[in-house]
């Protein structure tokens, strides 16, 4: 039977049977948690079961893991090994094993470690209850990061990553967030997303320079592999753009597209006029959360795509330019998030352009341009460059004339790259050259800006770069990313079976007499869970049963089979409720929902 998320909405309820609904507080947009705020939620839990239910209970203790193997990297280390447990406590330190984290899978990345330094590690099998099992044991010493080898690279350990000097961040709207990683990501960069398909970009203030060489340049990309259907994308453009949006690439620009699907990844050369590629041989599966290094080669007689020191796949595209804008990016169907170690341009000498900070701009669209408030001057600027892409539903072949008013100040908006297709429901790249008059902040400290047309268009990038000196502090970076801020709680996912265990179809009734109900706690592959201290399951807000789920420690996830008595239930819509508990006063509780029916 196929699980789906539902959102319980007070005004009602459609019930399908054996779907499932988890209700989280743990980011934008997402539904409310039912949780009491009368009082906390408890850290441990005593086992109950109402009369006639029949409740998991546990086993021996889980088999110790096998195999393990502790691989080296730049302050980090990578542990994997063999077992069949759900979940696995991962132990590491120096002198004492004073770290950990608790996952669901055989493999895991150790970042933000000492350079050239011993580690102790330790990884035991956890049960669904749990249990733990003795630790397998092994060591590993940390590689030193190398460092000054490219013409730019930037491995993202400063405490205000990204460097603003060197890198700007572009999405549409608030979308995205480029921070200095913390804990598990420590001395990383993280680029998160949370709008689903809108990309998060990372772009190079210092332009990629080819040399004049057979080995025309390599643009060097180390990080983890995108989430669940995401994609990697690695774009070099000649022109003046901030992102890309989309697969309609402007001209000459030459993109690496990696993806994950269905347990798969792929890269490719993507070119605008479709230069077919050779995939050399199969990618392996892709863990998530471990790093790995991508780079775009190009030479004289075509571009290389390079993993891990090894060729995968190639392409006849040639760069038709000598100098482009390079962009890093991340997207995925529900946002993604991604954690760069390593960006780094092999190629020509080149440098950045005087950093000066640029206020927040405000947009609008309007026939004409509006009147405006008295402004001030932004001291030391001379100048400016507004970077814009447009949305539209025009069906024109061609884009029309633009222009903006900036503070009062009309100036023509220029397409940023010749040539570049005017598709509806595609944003179009565009710049605007900003006068010194032309860069005025309102009283709260914003440029407004208007775009001055008749049709219907949505500014969905605004960037502007400006000219001139500046003497004063860096402005202060958000701390927090948009995702993966808290470890949670498993996820759960619920089927409703019959008597004899088979899975109920679809909108079919659960007849009178007896029922099983199994419940699947799982994490996301790659990711540190919080320790479950157990759960309990109501039918209809009457409570059933309580089960712990950390005996030996923390429990992570599981799976467990309840059989429940329907004889007492009226006929018609009933609905389960497992709510789940942490070992940490910290960690949020989360339930979820599984309706069903009772039929004669």
């Amino acid at each position: 039977m196929d699980r789906r998320r539902i959102a319980l909405i007070a005004a009602g309820l459609v019930l399908f049977a054996g779907v499932i609904a988890v209700l989280r507080t743990t980011g934008v947009g997402e539904p409310v948690a039912a949780t009491s705020l009368s009082a906390p939620p408890p850290t441990s839990l005593e086992p109950y079961a109402a009369e006639g239910v029949l409740v998991p209970t546990a086993g021996p203790p889980p088999e110790q893991p096998s195999g393990l193997t502790v691989a080296s990297g730049p302050r980090r280390l990578q542990l994997r090994w063999t077992g069949d447990a759900p979940g696995y406590e991962v132990k590491w330190g120096t002198d004492q094993l004073d770290r950990s984290k608790l996952i669901t899978g055989p493999v895991v990345q150790i970042d933000g470690l000492e350079e050239e330094r011993g580690y102790k590690v330790e990884v035991s099998a956890v049960d669904a209850f749990g249990q733990r099992s003795a630790p397998a044991t092994g060591s590993g010493t940390t590689q030193a990061v190398r460092s000054g080898e490219y013409a730019l690279e930037d491995l993202f350990d400063q405490p205000d990553a990204p460097d603003p000097t060197r890198w700007r961040l572009a999405s549409r709207g608030n979308c995205a967030r480029a921070t200095p990683g913390q804990e598990d990501d420590g001395r990383r960069l993280v680029l998160s997303s949370n709008c689903a398909a809108a990309p998060a970009t990372l772009r190079s203030r210092t332009p990629f320079v080819l040399r004049d060489a057979d080995d025309l340049g390599r643009f060097v990309v180390e990080t983890d592999a995108p989430g669940g259907d995401g994609e990697l994308i690695l774009d070099l453009v000649p022109g003046p753009v901030s992102l890309v949006s989309g697969d309609a690439l402007p001209p000459d620009a030459v993109r690496l597209r990696v993806a994950t699907s269905a347990g798969t990844t792929s890269a490719q050369v993507v070119v605008p006029a479709g230069t077919p590629t050779s995939v050399l041989r199969a990618l392996p599966a892709m863990e998530p959360g471990i790093s790995h290094r991508w780079e775009l080669v190009f030479r004289r007689d075509g571009t290389q795509v390079v993993f891990d020191g090894d060729v995968v796949a190639t392409s006849t595209a040639v760069p038709a330019w000598r100098e482009a804008t390079a962009l890093v990016s991340v997207a995925g169907p529900t946002g993604q998030r991604a954690a760069i170690s390593l960006i780094a341009f092999d190629a020509a000498p080149a440098s950045a352009p005087a950093w000066v900070p640029a206020p927040e701009v405000e947009v609008g669209v309007a026939v004409e341009p509006p009147a405006t408030e008295p402004l001030k001057a932004l001291p030391g600027v001379t100048g400016g460059q507004l970077r814009m892409a447009l949305l539209h539903t025009d069906a024109s072949p061609e884009a029309p004339s633009f222009a903006v008013s900036v503070a009062g100040v009309t100036v023509p908006l220029r397409t940023a790259l010749p040539g570049a297709p005017w598709r509806p429901v595609a944003a179009y790249p565009m710049v605007a050259d900003l006068p010194v008059e032309a860069l005025r902040v309102t009283s709260s400290g914003k440029l407004p800006v208007t775009l001055v047309t008749g049709l219907r268009v949505q500014a969905t990038h605004v960037d502007l770069e400006l000219t001139g000196s500046f003497s004063g502090e860096r402005p202060k970076v958000e701390k927090e990313p948009l995702n993966g801020r808290e470890r949670e709680l498993a996820r759960a996912s619920g089927t409703v079976l019959d008597a004899s265990g088979r899975t109920v179809p679809e909108g079919a009734a659960v007849q009178r007499g007896r029922m099983v109900f199994d419940l699947v706690l799982e994490g996301r592959p790659g990711e540190a869970l919080a320790g479950l201290a157990g759960f309990s399951v109501r039918v209809d807000d009457e409570r059933l049963a309580m089960v712990p789920t950390a005996s030996g420690g923390p429990g992570i996830a599981g799976r467990y089979r309840f059989a429940l008595t329907t004889s007492d239930l009226s006929l018609g819509p009933h609905m389960i409720e497992v709510r789940m508990f942490g070992t940490s006063g910290e960690t949020r509780s989360t339930s979820a929902y599984i309706p069903f029916f009772v039929g004669r």
